[in-house]
C-alpha cells in the first residue's frame, strides 16, 4: 500500500521511471535511423534485439527462481511478457518510425485511462470519482501536448494517425499487463516477474533475429555500432530495469498510480524532442503543467471509496 512507503520514494521512483521511458523513444528513433534519416535496423529488429537482450540480462534470475513459479502462474507471466512487452515493444517502434519521437511519448499517456478502465471492466476494481477526475486531467494535458503544431528541424510534420493508433493499441495492451500483474501476481517478487516475463517471450524475438540482417547491418553499415548502443543501452535500462521498478512501484501503491508516470513521460520525451530538432510550443508546455497537476490529483487520492463501476 502507497501508505508504507513514504511520498518522496514514490515520487522519485515515478521520476525516475518516467525520464528512463521518456528517453525511450528517442533511442528506437536512433537505432531505426542515422543522421541523415536513412534506416539502420528495420523496427521489427529493434523490437526483436530490444526483447531479446532484456530477457538475456535478467537470464541469471530468471534461471534462479523459474521452479518457484506456480504452474497457476505461468499463464499470467506470459500475458505479462506478451501484452506488457513483447508486442508493444513492435507497436512502438514501427509507431516511431512514421511520427515524432515526441508525439510517440505524449499518446504513451493514454495507458493510465485504458488501466482504469481494464480494471473497472474487467477485474471489477473500485475507482473513485477522485482518480477519473486527476486521470482526465492528465489525459486533457496529453491531448494538449498532441495537438500542438510541431516541427522537425522547422519543416511541418503531417502526423500519420495509423501510427498513433499502433501507439494507443500498445497501451491498451499495458492497461491490461499492468492489471494482471496486480491482481493475479501480488505474492511474486517485482524482479522475478519482470524476467520471467520476458524469459518466456525471449524465443520469438531469437527467431526474428535469426531471420534478420541484424548481423550484416551491424558489421556492414556504417552506422550499425551506433544503433547496437541505443539498442543496448534502451534494452538492458530502458527495458530490464524500467520494468522492476515499474513491477515494484504497483505493488508500493496499485495499478492505477503506478501506470499515471506515463503522464510524466511526455514531459521527457517532449524534451528529448527539441534537443533533436523537434520545436515544441507554449502549448506543449501547457499540456505538460497539466499533466503534473494530474499526476498529483491521482497520488493525493484518500482512503474514501467511492465505487464509479462495479
Amino acid at each position: 500500500m502507497q501508505k508504507q512507503k513514504s511520498k518522496i520514494v514514490i515520487w522519485g521512483a515515478l521520476l525516475l521511471l518516467a525520464f528512463i521511458w521518456g528517453s525511450s523513444f528517442i533511442l528506437m528513433k536512433m537505432a531505426i535511423f542515422d543522421s541523415s534519416g536513412d534506416m539502420v535496423y528495420t523496427p521489427l529488429e529493434v523490437a526483436a534485439l530490444r526483447i531479446a537482450i532484456a530477457g538475456i540480462v535478467l537470464l541469471p534470475i530468471s534461471i534462479k527462481y523459474l521452479k518457484s513459479i506456480k504452474r497457476s502462474q505461468v499463464l499470467s507471466l506470459l500475458a505479462i511478457g506478451t501484452l506488457g512487452n513483447l508486442i508493444p515493444a513492435y507497436l512502438f517502434t514501427s509507431a516511431v518510425s512514421s511520427i515524432p519521437s515526441a508525439i510517440a511519448g505524449m499518446l504513451n499517456a493514454l495507458t493510465p485511462l485504458f488501466t482504469m478502465i481494464v480494471a473497472a471492466a474487467v477485474f471489477k476494481t473500485v475507482v473513485t470519482r477522485l482518480q477519473i477526475s486527476g486521470l482526465s486531467l492528465g489525459f486533457i494535458g496529453a491531448l494538449l501536448l498532441a495537438g500542438g503544431d510541431l516541427a522537425t528541424n522547422n519543416v511541418s510534420v503531417d502526423i500519420e494517425w495509423w501510427a498513433c493508433g499502433r501507439v494507443a493499441l500498445a497501451t491498451l495492451c499495458y492497461g491490461f499487463s499492468v492489471n494482471i500483474l496486480k491482481n493475479k501476481l501480488e505474492g511474486v517478487p517485482s524482479t522475478v516477474i519482470a524476467s520471467i516475463a520476458l524469459l518466456m517471450v525471449l524465443p520469438p524475438a531469437v527467431l526474428v533475429l535469426l531471420n534478420s540482417n541484424v548481423y550484416h547491418t551491424f558489421t556492414e553499415n556504417p552506422h550499425g555500432g551506433d544503433g547496437m548502443i541505443a539498442v543496448v543501452v534502451l534494452a538492458a535500462i530502458g527495458t530490464a530495469g524500467a520494468l522492476i521498478i515499474f513491477n515494484t512501484l504497483i505493488k508500493w501503491t496499485n495499478a492505477l498510480t503506478a501506470s499515471s508516470v506515463t503522464y510524466i513521460i511526455p514531459v521527457f520525451a517532449a524534451m528529448w524532442g527539441l534537443m533533436d530538432g523537434e520545436n515544441l510550443t507554449i502549448v506543449h508546455l501547457a499540456g505538460g503543467v497539466v499533466i503534473l497537476l494530474g499526476v498529483a490529483i491521482v497520488n493525493g487520492v484518500g482512503n474514501k471509496k467511492v465505487a464509479i463501476f462495479e
